[in-house]
């Protein structure tokens, strides 16, 4: 089922930073990309289970990762970066 609103971009979010966290355990690093698709690409099946690439909005969720740090991104609702609406995980 595929996730709605806020909530559901968040909780499709944390679920790729809890995947991308079992990564690191395993491997030590993070993935180090520029784009979503890479991200989910390195990810399943193995840590993630669903690929996971389109917000509730339909637009790309955004990743950017180095070895020791990454940001997830959806731009909300208003569909434009860094506005207060935007769901943002990082580490």
């Amino acid at each position: 089922m595929k996730a709605t609103g806020t909530a559901g971009a968040r909780a499709e979010l944390e679920s790729i930073a809890m995947a991308l966290e079992s990564f690191r355990r395993e491997r030590g690093f993070y993935i180090e990309a520029k784009t979503e698709a890479a991200l989910i690409d390195n990810l399943n099946p193995r840590y993630l289970s669903r690929v996971v690439r389109i917000d509730p909005w339909h637009r790309p969720y955004e990743y950017e990762g180095t070895l020791t740090s990454f940001v997830l991104r959806s731009d909300g609702p208003d569909e434009k970066p860094n506005t207060a609406d935007d769901v943002t995980i990082s580490r």
